[in-house]
């Protein structure tokens, strides 16, 4: 069961790193750190405008009270989520919700190329350096193994956990490949990861 939805998120999270790639060149466009802190950087990342909207929705929200603070409603994707799209930024968040329409999953989506996610996460990460990192893992080691800065681009409920969340962190080589580290919200330890050279 546990393998069944973390393949579930793979698979979310892939249609929107399809997204993320297909806007993107090959090389270039990276960001240095101001102050060599981790820490500032990551504060940054967050309080980048791209992720205004996804900061605003949160999981068990109502849809209705998302469309009301946003004053809009969202367009209806074929997997049958939500698509809210922040105009100001050309990024938008794909919303899944349960049977009493509540959020169960959100992913960043970027819809005019995603350079500046590229540029915050300021990765160079190997296919090598991402086989080390394993399931039971802490977000803190993670971080001290790889260079650059995981990017929050989704979030879920974990279906087989009560109230339980799962989140997952993207460092964004500027080639476009990608590592995708999967959170347990609860207790900061890796459920997944998964490299891909190209999602093409």
């Amino acid at each position: 069961m546990k393998k069944r939805w973390l393949k579930g998120i793979w698979f979310v999270l892939v249609l929107t790193i399809i997204a993320l790639v297909s806007g993107c060149s090959a090389g270039g466009g990276q960001s240095s750190e101001k102050d060599g802190s981790k820490d500032t950087q990551e504060n940054d990342i967050r309080d980048n405008a791209i992720f205004d909207l996804y900061n605003q929705i949160d999981i068990n929200d109502k849809k209705a009270d998302i469309e009301k603070d946003l004053g809009a409603t969202g367009n209806t994707s074929a997997e049958g989520s939500y698509v809210y799209l922040d105009p100001d930024t050309g990024y938008a968040v794909n919303v899944f919700f349960n049977a009493k329409d509540l959020v169960t999953l959100k992913v960043l989506v970027p819809t005019t190329g995603a350079r500046e996610l590229i540029e915050l996460s300021n990765a160079s990460v190997t296919k090598e350096v991402a086989a080390k990192i394993s399931q039971g893992m802490t977000q803190s080691n993670v971080k001290k193994a790889l260079t650059g800065q995981g990017i929050e681009m989704l979030r879920m409920v974990i279906p087989s956990g009560a109230d339980k969340e799962a989140y997952a962190l993207a460092w964004i080589n500027a080639d476009g490949s990608v590592l995708v580290v999967t959170f347990d919200s609860d207790t900061n330890t890796v459920l997944a990861a998964e490299f891909k050279e190209s999602l093409f």
